[in-house]
């Protein structure tokens, strides 16, 4: 079984509470859709989660896509 995961955060998403990154990695943990690119909403504001080809998925804020 190949099980995803984020492997990278950029810069900005370090500056994001961890109630937000804690939030990005459970909802990508329990996503059943496979895909290379995931745009997410959580408290009005936008992430995004791409695959980044070498070590799983990076999350990022959608300005440092």
């Amino acid at each position: 079984m190949n099980r995803k995961f984020i492997g990278i955060w950029t810069r900005g998403m370090m500056y994001e509470p961890s109630d937000v990154r804690e939030f990005l990695e459970r909802w990508f943990a329990a996503t059943t859709v496979d895909d290379w690119f995931y745009r997410v909403e959580y408290q009005g504001k936008t992430y995004f989660i791409a695959d980044n080809g070498e070590f799983g998925y990076t999350a990022m804020l959608p300005d440092e896509y």
